[in-house]
């Protein structure tokens, strides 16, 4: 008997052994891009003691279905998206924040008839992803009191700035810090209706999400990268050359006039000290989103997101 149990504890560690040494998996949300500067400083600020394999996936729905396979350790996710995976069962646990607010709205040239979103009456608004989009767009154009149904919603696939420019749409969702730039580089420059001014509770745009199986497997590796992370945006702002050559050293495709004015725009954007903790914002948009059909019923806080393992802030610091 004791040989069986000194056997099975040796298995044991091991086992812990090779968990811990595995590299971290890391999904993101979409295509690299500056949104993700910081994680990419953490990176590189974690060599020598986390491992980490960046895992781009092949369709912004996949990152959510992959942390809940386990096929990934960590995947960034858009809150709203993180609530309906949620709502329709991936288990799956928030533990911290990359981008602290929403980026979302609508764009549109400017230099036309469309001065305003009341302008869009009788326009068409093209979008990529059902059944969100269709629902941010209409909310916004309630909020400026023009009828949804004054308005046609077309879907265009992820083709969405081509299709403005060519005139098959008016307007496009859009995210403030990538598609404005890029149109504007194209000598077309727009005018952009964030989603919070009409109407839109406020959002985290990425998320941290794991497998509840992680935080009890492998909790010193999330807590490294959460620690990380926080460190990382701090040094960003601090030193955002450094923290681009960062980013480029593992994307040097990147290296353009558009994504250097996206990091630009995207510096005040990111979520101060990795925190995703404002419980009121998540009650307010779970409410939002139930309240159209988009999600069953509520789940408590608790259920959603832990604020544990986010580092803490030095004392005196706010």
């Amino acid at each position: 008997m004791r040989t069986k149990s000194v056997v099975t504890l040796v298995f044991l560690l091991g086992l812990a052994a090779t968990v811990q040494a595995s590299p971290l998996r890391i999904c993101l949300d979409f295509f690299p891009n500056p949104n993700h500067v910081p994680l990419y400083v953490a990176v590189e600020a974690l060599a020598g003691e986390l491992d980490v394999e960046i895992l781009v996936p092949g369709d912004p729905s996949d990152p959510v279905k992959l942390a809940a396979a386990r096929a990934a350790d960590v995947c960034l996710t858009p809150q709203m998206n993180y609530l309906i995976a949620r709502s329709e069962g991936l288990p799956l646990i928030a533990v911290g924040a990359l981008i602290g607010r929403g980026l979302g709205g609508l764009l549109a040239l400017s230099g036309g008839s469309i001065a305003s979103i009341a302008d869009l009456a009788g326009k068409r608004i093209g979008y990529s992803l059902e059944p969100l989009e269709p629902l941010l767009w209409r909310t916004m154009l309630r909020c400026a009191g023009v009828s949804p149904d004054a308005v046609q919603l077309i879907p265009i696939g992820f083709n969405t700035v081509a299709s403005l420019l060519a005139g098959s749409v008016d307007a496009i969702g859009a995210f403030r810090n990538f598609e404005p730039i890029e149109i504007d580089l194209l000598g077309r420059p727009g005018i952009f209706f964030a989603q919070e001014a009409y109407c839109v509770p406020e959002t985290y745009e990425l998320l941290f999400a794991v497998h509840p199986d992680l935080t009890i497997e492998r909790p010193d590796a999330v807590r490294s990268l959460l620690r990380a992370v926080a460190h990382a945006v701090d040094a960003t702002r601090a030193d955002p050359e450094a923290a681009f050559a960062a980013f480029l050293r593992a994307n040097p495709d990147l290296d353009d006039e558009l994504d250097r004015r996206s990091f630009e725009a995207s510096l005040p954007l990111y979520a101060d000290g990795a925190r995703h903790d404002d419980a009121e914002l998540w009650d307010v948009l779970q409410a939002f989103l139930a309240e159209h059909g988009i999600l069953g019923a509520r789940q408590p806080m608790e259920a959603l997101y832990r604020a544990d393992w986010l580092p803490q802030p030095v004392e005196g610091e706010t």
